[in-house]
């Protein structure tokens, strides 16, 4: 049985939790012992598990980061703060906080936050350095209370045609293929070029309605018929168009998560077979 610390992520924006599981999962004695997608279902989350550590975004659906960390005041739990805040803002509060991640998360910074809550001990974790209530205070100070959300992802983008620009809306977009710096955009039996690079489109992309399944392509998730696994356990997902299009290794578990999800009836649920 593992000796090493024990983990919780609480991040609702897919692609954030699937660095930070991956980063994660690179430290050989942590245990990840499970994911919320919003702040109440967090704080319900670390009151059951009790983990060492709480990988925790500041913006949240419901509680937000901070009311959770405040609820947590006193509880052994390190509270490692995720953001997209200014570096340089963030250091008004750093020295009261375990850690804190700027998005968007890197690695070597993860594997740091485990080891400086490792030396804060493993014990007394709510109370270190004054503890959340300190973390809070400072928070506060430096003026980061989060905002209220606005939209963030594009409802549609412009592409050229032959008489001009064309207004596209992403519902008709079916997938984004990636072609070096170019994207080549397949929307209701049409194609479009755009100059891009695919990791840029995909920030701009709501994570909900859109999916990074290989290195070179995102898919609409509403546009997926089903999910087709081939003898050698690879995965393809075949679009309404009936076209086919590569699971890469390192994207397939977000793939079944979006089966799993769709099959618990979150949502129109592709067939798998």
């Amino acid at each position: 049985m593992s000796t090493g610390p024990t983990a919780v992520i609480v991040e609702d924006e897919p692609h954030a939790v699937r660095r930070l599981s991956m980063a994660l999962r690179s430290i050989a004695d942590l245990t990840v012992l499970g994911v919320a997608r919003d702040g109440d279902e967090g704080l319900a989350l670390i009151r059951r598990m009790d983990p060492d550590i709480a990988f925790l975004d500041i913006s949240l659906p419901g509680l937000t980061g901070l009311e959770v960390a405040e609820a947590l005041n006193g509880a052994r739990t390190s509270v490692v703060f995720v953001t997209a805040y200014d570096r340089h803002a963030i250091d008004a509060f750093r020295l009261a906080a375990v850690d804190y991640l700027l998005k968007p998360v890197e690695f070597p910074q993860v594997v740091e936050a485990v080891e400086r809550a490792r030396r804060r001990g493993l014990e007394d974790r709510g109370r270190a350095d004054g503890g959340v209530e300190a973390l809070l205070e400072a928070v506060r100070r430096a003026g980061l209370e989060p905002q209220p959300p606005t939209p963030e992802y594009d409802a549609e983008m412009w592409v050229a045609g032959r008489r001009g620009a064309v207004r596209l809306a992403l519902t008709s977009v079916e997938w984004f293929e990636a072609e070096r710096d170019y994207v080549r955009i397949h929307a209701d039996g049409g194609e479009h070029l755009i100059r891009q690079a695919v990791h840029a489109l995909e920030d701009r992309l709501d994570p909900k309605r859109f999916l990074r399944v290989h290195r070179s392509a995102v898919v609409n998730v509403d546009r997926i018929e089903r999910v087709e696994r081939k003898v050698n356990g690879a995965l393809t997902i075949r679009l309404m168009s009936g076209h086919r299009v590569p699971v890469g290794r390192s994207y397939a578990d977000a793939v079944r998560a979006l089966i799993s999800g769709a099959s618990a009836g979150a949502g129109r649920a592709p067939r798998r077979s």
